[in-house]
């Protein structure tokens, strides 16, 4: 193994590393050094490494010590064994995998880096992971991947995935370009020839990026914050018990999961949309979380393909401004499903879950004055409790006639048209039962206006003919279309009362 002991502020360009590598921090390379202020203390640039191991096991008095690696190719990094506490480790523009774990260290950064698959960092005191259009420099790009023998298109088509276990703070963000340049550009406040040329990224190049977050918190170690910010990313994955405080917010995301996750001091997800359009599967599952303290405000439920809510508890969970399906019918694509990679598996009481569980968001909308979507809920629950096998027979039959009558009280068009129809029939075949239809005779253009009177609930028998004209056929009809009219009048009534309820 090939051992570097490192001079403070030294820096060491274009070397290939082709065996092991440890760097070796130690206090004695300190000695008589005074600290400069805004420098980086060791750095290492267009250099690649096989395997490379940082390692330090003495308490160094200095103020502050950091390294860098800046266009940079590292097949392995680990970095675990490590003693003092004022180390700062940063990589830029490089490409990378490894093993990050010291709760020693003040703080791992990395900037507009590519990994060859995973990149650990467990048990830190901060992370900052972040992806800046203004600093991506083309020509130093250009000579890593040559370097390496490779190329941009297929790296990008390669999946890069962050593992963030137990970290205190975590910041994982983007920074677009807001104009509308594209590709390459001249960067006028640049001396170094490298950094002259800047690019940024067209739409279609940035879609290509398959990043993928994975944090993990656990009770016994302590959270501060973590903040993802305009990240675009293919999947997050959140779970355990975190002590500190979440927020994900303006971030485009396909698949999102909560898995088993509890958030002591809240989490916020605001303004969450599937990053790729095109993709057919975007996926949102909640699953067995404490939902206590999360606030979704925004999400933009109706652009996943799937969601899925499973045995959470909601508690004081507060839904505001997000999109759901404009018609209750289309609430298909909400599930709960014990896995959603799996959706056609359905658990025994899949519909009484799936009823409890939207009755349960159904007063988290209302709680916040949602009476809009609310009363989507409430259908969709209604429509999972007719599908319980053991439900009462006419029960389902009343919930199967809602659903026809008025969309379980969404809806105003049903009963309307319905007792328009409906009524318009049952006149007809109660004048052709009095021999007033279809007898050949001149048509009785006051028939026409009897009809409104027909239409009222309240109307006598004989309001049309006397009762020694009536028959037995037509005072059953008659009667039946009062029995009808009446239930399709209280529906109506019942759907255009619905922003009454409360």
């Amino acid at each position: 193994m090939n051992v570097i002991y490192l001079t403070p502020y030294s820096i060491i360009e274009n070397k290939d590393y082709p065996i092991d590598t440890k760097i070796v921090i130690r206090a004695s390379d300190f000695n008589s050094i005074p600290f400069q202020d805004g420098k980086i203390t060791f750095s290492f640039i267009n250099c690649i490494f096989r395997n490379l191991e940082i390692e330090n096991n003495e308490t160094i008095d200095f103020k502050d010590i950091s390294i860098q690696f800046i266009s940079c190719f590292i097949t392995q990094i680990s970095v675990e064994t490590f003693t003092t506490t004022n180390f700062s480790i940063f990589f830029g523009s490089s490409i990378l995998q490894g093993r990050i774990k010291n709760s020693n260290l003040q703080s791992v950064t990395v900037n507009n880096c590519l990994l060859n698959n995973s990149l650990f960092l467990l048990n830190l005191n901060k992370a900052v992971v972040s992806y800046t259009e203004e600093n991506i420099f083309p020509i130093r790009w250009k000579k890593l991947l040559k370097s390496i023998k490779t190329d941009l298109k297929t790296l990008l088509k390669e999946k890069h995935s962050y593992y963030i276990y137990d970290t205190k703070n975590v910041v994982f963000s983007f920074n677009e370009n807001s104009t509308e340049t594209r590709g390459i550009y001249k960067r006028g406040y640049s001396n170094e020839i490298e950094n002259k040329i800047g690019y940024y990224f067209t739409d279609e190049e940035k879609e290509k990026i398959n990043l993928s977050l994975i944090l993990q918190y656990s009770a016994d170690i302590p959270h501060k914050l973590t903040k993802i910010v305009n990240a675009k990313l293919s999947a997050l994955s959140i779970s355990g018990y975190s002590t500190g405080e979440l927020i994900v917010e303006s971030a485009k995301i396909d698949n999102l999961y909560i898995h088993n996750f509890t958030s002591q001091l809240g989490s916020n997800f605001y303004n969450i949309k599937p990053f790729r359009s095109e993709l057919t599967e975007k996926k949102f599952e909640i699953h067995k979380s404490n939902l206590d303290k999360v606030w979704f405000d925004n999400v933009s439920f109706n652009d996943f393909s799937i969601i899925s809510f499973y045995r959470n508890k909601f508690g004081q969970t507060s839904i505001t401004s997000c999109e759901f399906p404009d018609n209750y019918k289309e609430f298909d694509k909400f599930k709960t499903l014990e896995n959603i990679h799996y959706p056609d598996r359905l658990d025994d009481n899949y519909y009484k879950t799936r009823y409890e569980t939207f009755l349960q968001l159904k007063k988290l909308l209302e709680a916040s004055g949602n009476f809009y979507e609310s009363q989507k809920l409430q259908a969709v629950s209604n429509e999972a409790l007719r599908k319980i096998e053991n439900l009462p027979f006419w029960d389902r039959v009343i919930l199967k006639i809602n659903s026809l009558s008025n969309n379980h009280g969404l809806s105003i068009k049903e009963p309307f048209f319905a007792t328009i129809i409906l009524s318009a029939i049952f006149y007809i075949l109660y004048l052709w039962t009095l021999g007033r239809m279809f007898n050949c005779n001149d048509i009785d253009y006051d028939l026409v206006g009897y009809y409104f009177a027909f239409l009222d609930i309240t109307h006598r028998s004989d309001f049309l003919v006397s009762k020694s004209e009536l028959n037995g056929l037509s005072v059953t009809i008659d009667y039946l279309n009062k029995i009808l009219v009446g239930f399709l009048i209280y529906q109506f009534i019942a759907a255009f009362r619905k922003y009454g309820k409360k």
